[in-house]
């Protein structure tokens, strides 16, 4: 799965080579990400005596594909998610349905906002899922990848992602044997 995930990772950079859209999609992705769990977590399933949130549930699949994709990446990215299921919670819990939707509305719009002001001001072309649809589940990934090798923790995808960083041996070692 590493070498799929590399391809994936390189088909979506290409389409991402600008830092200024780079940070659009650092912004715009998790508000798109709150606008469509917002009114799925409204919604509880009861499974197992437990009334489980719609959004939650619907999410659980992605998050075990981004992990089966890269288990670092997608453990990180299971993590980053948490802050955000916790924001939604206490949108839903407010009780108030104006608020949900307003919030909704206006986070989707800036979201796509984001995304597509990015690509059209700084990048000079069209989103990748455009291409390829499969890439709207490529993008979160692609964030925290950006994240960790911004930090000095996968150089490994740095090639992948044409940075300029090399992978260390030690890089190279974690990427084969994951």
């Amino acid at each position: 799965m590493y070498r799929f995930f590399c391809r994936q990772l390189a088909f979506y950079a290409r389409y991402h080579q600008d830092p200024r859209n780079c940070v659009t999609h650092y912004l715009g992705i998790p508000m798109l990400f709150v606008a469509a769990i917002l009114p799925l977590e409204a919604v509880r399933i009861p499974l197992g005596g437990h009334l489980l949130p719609l959004g939650m549930l619907l999410t659980l699949p992605a998050v075990i594909g981004w992990i089966a994709l890269d288990l670092g990446v997608g453990a990180t990215l299971a993590l980053l998610l948490c802050p955000l299921f916790a924001v939604v919670e206490l949108i839903v819990r407010s009780g108030s349905p104006a608020l949900l939707w307003s919030c909704f509305a206006g986070l989707f719009l800036a979201g796509w906002s984001l995304q597509f002001m990015g690509h059209a001001v700084y990048e000079r072309r069209r989103p990748a899922f455009v291409d390829d649809l499969s890439q709207t589940l490529i993008g979160p990934m692609f964030v925290v990848a950006k994240l960790l090798v911004g930090l000095g923790l996968r150089a490994d995808l740095a090639a992948a992602m044409g940075s300029k960083k090399e992978p260390t041996a030690t890089d190279r070692r974690a990427a084969e044997s994951g």
